[in-house]
């Protein structure tokens, strides 16, 4: 009987792991696929569909660097000399402040899972707290 119960306890466990895999696995999958829209509306008209925008007038973010700088980005834009792989770049970015927290863990799921090496998804926590840490006039 009781090696019956450490079965199914193992069993139970297992089945825990692979619910909570497959619901981050799920998340991940929804986070990209609203992202990648995001992405279209937001960025992909500077930054190319590529992400490797427009040469010497709009930084690539493919691959993309830092993720708590471009989360800042993102959001407040930036509007000072910003220096991509050895090429300074002095456009100034729009401020995007009407993207809520999700939508900007959407976008950043989608680039680094796209072009970086990120397996996961972005939580809105990490937005939130990116954000908090980072105000806008760093970028100003």
């Amino acid at each position: 009987m009781k090696k019956v119960r450490n079965v199914f306890w193992i069993v139970g466990i297992a089945a825990s792991l692979a619910a909570c895999s497959s619901r981050e696995e799920l998340k991940r999958q929804q986070y990209y696929v609203e992202g990648e829209r995001l992405y279209g509306v937001y960025c992909a008209n500077c930054h190319q569909p590529d992400g490797r925008g427009l040469v010497n007038l709009y930084p690539p973010i493919h691959p993309p660097g830092d993720k708590k700088r471009f989360i800042q980005i993102a959001k407040y834009g930036i509007d000072k000399e910003i220096t991509v792989d050895g090429v300074t770049y002095n456009r100034p970015m729009p401020a995007n402040l009407n993207l809520t927290n999700l939508e900007i863990a959407e976008i950043a799921t989608f680039v680094y899972n796209k072009w970086g090496d990120d397996k996961a998804y972005t939580p809105i926590d990490t937005v939130r707290k990116v954000l908090d840490l980072f105000p806008e006039t760093d970028l100003r």
